[in-house]
């Protein structure tokens, strides 16, 4: 039968590679969350419904309320200067310790105990003992390890302040402090399970806040004024001792006044200290000239002269001049007259006796330098050692006048204390009759009318909203994690291969598990084979597809029954076989009718039964089954054989389709090898089951294995549910497959 040249639109072309939208597609969002809403909608009614019972189950809490104002800090009345410097600083920190006080386990006891909490059988714990339910279960008797323990006897006494202990946790956990800013007033709250008892304990707490105070600073002033009683017998004693020493002291030293003489004794010392200076000057200048002299022993009288100390003398200068005037004189004469004219001898002897004298008086300055450098050293040492003696007058007489000062500064200091000390307990006791509260109590609590706690309406609609928002986000969780195929838009973009036909999901009957293609040809399952079939003839019009192999990612995807249907829908044009290929699993028997030990393929490639007997007819369908016939021990060996191959050739020779039910690739490689023998691959995915990733493996070992692979079929693909889930796209498939005809049994 010729088939009309029509094309198919279901058989694409290569798949192309989707867009990456970098906006979030709401759309699908919200079709993801319609895809679930009866399972959020059950949460959320789950969720509320427990919540709704947890909070009627709930004892409602009352909450009291007051305010109290804080005075201003007092000065201290032991130190006066403190009135002076109340500064901001000193406020906040007078103010957050009061907060902290008003906030104490301290003020919390002493609650209890006024109010006898531990008393009252609403507060205290009952005595009776309380039977545990029979599903409790102690899990630490249960460990090999735990030793019961003797119970702890204890008194009554002890046993009561436990209770109180308890009490006040209770009773300083419930209450809480809000300071107003900028401002001493304090807003304090009480929260309790019964109304009445909640506002007398927060008065109760504002009454004994103010008492304890009050009661804690007139304690602190008698222990004031005790200390202070104790501080000043001590003070006047010490002041005894320290004048008495004081005078013992004077009478040893015989001091009558010591004033003017320290200072008069430095003014000797300062004397001293220059004129030494000066004596040290003096030698130091002596000795050089003599060091310069002591080098000049046999030196002519000239030489002699050339030092300046030598030259400093006034008779010497006096000399020098009378020298120089006889010395002009007779160079005056010496022009006129000649060398023994007697004015010329008497002046030359004038010159002579200068000179002499010049000189001698030259060795007596010389010899006289010696003399001066001793008189001037011992000069020094004279004055050094007045110095050092004077120096340790002085210091000793430094020493009584420090211990003097020391003696009567500690007597001033020791009467200083003792004044002030006298004054501070004079005023202490003038004032210790007097006490202002630090506190006072604007608003007192009043009996709450309603509870704050539970917000029953609130805690319900938050826990509705929540859980709405917690179904939401689990539904978008597990369609991320879903990573099947679901659409035929998922075998392009997950899979990246063509699309070749789409199976809707069709009800098995009480008979079959799986839907016949020739009982219903006009049904949509009958419409959706023969666009599988069109698509595999239109793939391959120029060599017809003589050998078809049919396979799928993993049991169970119905890979068996497309290929039954496809072989009846091939049967109404061209002569058709279907054979059984899984020869680990077969199932085309089963299906089909026939004995499970029915003769087939395996018997046919030993060469063990004749064709003929291999080969059965299904009734109504036109098309020829061969089953897998006996399993063989081997099946790869089998298939992989030239008889297997030469038996492929004998089919060919006989039928114009031949359609091969083969293994599961994932699980063997049975597919892979009678691909090889195949003009055509047809892969079968099962929407809403078979796995992207496994799948796109399978597809991959394919195309490595250079196998004609034709398409994806898309089977047991639910179009109501698609059309919900992901739009109204998907109505096409319905419509398309949909047949006005009856149904009608070939």
């Amino acid at each position: 039968m010729n088939l009309p040249m029509m094309q198919s639109p279901l058989q694409v072309q290569q798949p192309q590679p989707a867009p990456v939208s970098e906006l979030i597609d709401v759309a699908h969002l919200l079709r993801v969350i319609l895809h679930y809403k009866w399972g959020i909608l059950g949460l959320a009614f789950a969720v509320t419904l427990l919540t709704t019972l947890l909070v009627f189950s709930m004892q409602p809490i009352y909450r009291a309320s007051a305010t109290i104002v804080l005075e201003s800090q007092e000065a201290n009345v032991v130190n006066v200067e403190q009135v002076y410097s109340l500064d901001a600083r000193n406020n906040y920190a007078y103010t957050q310790t009061q907060f902290e006080v008003l906030q104490s386990r301290y003020l919390a006891e002493r609650v209890v105990r006024k109010l006898q909490l531990h008393k009252n059988p609403a507060f205290a714990p009952s005595t009776e003992k309380v039977e545990k339910p029979w599903y409790s279960v102690d899990l630490k008797a249960l460990l090999p390890a735990s030793k019961k323990k003797p119970p702890v006897q204890l008194s009554e006494e002890e046993k009561e302040e436990q209770v109180i202990l308890a009490l006040t946790n209770m009773v300083a956990g419930g209450l809480t402090v809000t300071p107003v800013k900028f401002s001493y007033a304090v807003h304090l709250s009480y929260q309790s399970t019964d109304r009445v008892m909640s506002a007398k304990i927060l008065n109760t707490v504002t009454q004994e806040f103010i008492s304890g105070n009050l009661e804690n600073r007139m304690s602190g002033t008698l222990q004031a004024t005790q200390w202070l009683s104790e501080r000043l017998e001590a003070l006047r004693e010490n002041l005894q001792t320290s004048e008495q020493a004081l005078q013992d002291f004077r009478d040893r030293e015989g001091l009558v006044d010591i004033e003017g003489v320290t200072g008069l004794g430095g003014n000797e010392l300062r004397a001293l200290s220059v004129r030494l200076q000066e004596a040290s000057k003096a030698r130091i200048e002596a000795q050089n000239i003599m060091e310069d002299v002591s080098g000049l022993r046999s030196a002519t009288t000239e030489e002699l002269m050339t030092l300046p100390a030598v030259m400093r003398h006034q008779v010497i200068r006096d000399l020098v001049r009378e020298r120089a005037l006889a010395e002009r004189k007779v160079a005056e004469l010496a022009k006129r007259y000649g060398p023994k004219h007697p004015k010329m001898i008497a002046t030359t002897s004038d010159f002579n006796t200068a000179e002499a004298d010049l000189g001698k008086e030259v060795r007596t300055v010389v010899s006289g330098i010696s003399r001066e450098y001793d008189i001037a050293l011992r000069n020094e040492q004279q004055l050094q050692a007045n110095w050092e003696a004077r120096k340790t007058e002085i210091q000793d007489f430094n020493r009584v006048e420090f211990r003097l000062q020391e003696l009567q500064q500690e007597v001033e200091t020791n009467r200083k204390l003792y004044d002030i000390f006298f004054n501070r307990i004079k005023g202490v006791s003038e004032t210790s009759g007097f006490e202002k509260p630090h506190a006072r109590v604007i608003d007192k609590a009043l009996v709450p009318g309603s509870p704050v706690k539970p917000n029953k309406r609130l805690a319900v609609s938050i826990a509705f909203v929540l859980s709405l928002l917690l179904g939401c986000g689990i539904a978008l969780l597990l369609d991320m994690l879903d990573n099947t195929v679901k659409t035929p838009d998922d075998v392009a973009n997950k899979l990246g291969a063509a699309l070749l036909g789409v199976l809707p999901k069709v009800k098995a009957d009480t008979q079959n598990d799986f839907p016949l293609f020739w009982e219903a040809p006009h049904s949509q399952y009958a419409e959706a084979v023969r666009t599988v079939r069109t698509g595999v003839v239109l793939s391959s019009l120029d060599a017809p597809s003589k050998i078809i192999v049919v396979t799928s990612t993993q049991p169970g995807e119905g890979k068996s029954t497309i290929a039954l249907n496809l072989g009846a829908a091939l049967a109404q044009m061209e002569s058709t076989l279907v054979i059984g290929g899984d020869l680990r699993r077969p199932s085309l028997a089963k299906r089909c009718g026939l004995r499970a030990n029915h003769k087939g393929l395996s018997h046919f490639v030993s060469g063990t039964v004749e064709l003929n007997d291999c080969i059965e007819v299904l009734e109504g369908s036109g098309m020829h089954v061969m089953p897998a016939g006996i399993i063989p021990p081997n099946p790869l060996e089998m298939i992989s054989s030239t008889k297997f191959s030469q038996a492929l050739e004998t089919l060919k020779g006989r039928f114009d389709r031949i359609i091969i039910d083969s293994a599961p690739l994932q699980a063997v490689s049975d597919a892979l090898v009678l691909s090889s023998y195949a003009d055509s691959v047809i892969f079968v995915v099962k929407a809403d089951s078979t796995p992207a990733t496994q799948a796109k493996k399978c597809i991959a070992s394919i195309l490595g294995s250079n196998e004609p692979l034709t398409g994806i079929v898309l089977n047991q693909f639910d179009v109501r549910k698609a059309s919900r889930y992901y739009g109204s796209d998907y109505y096409q498939y319905g419509d398309h497959y949909q047949s006005d005809e009856p149904d009608k049994v070939a």
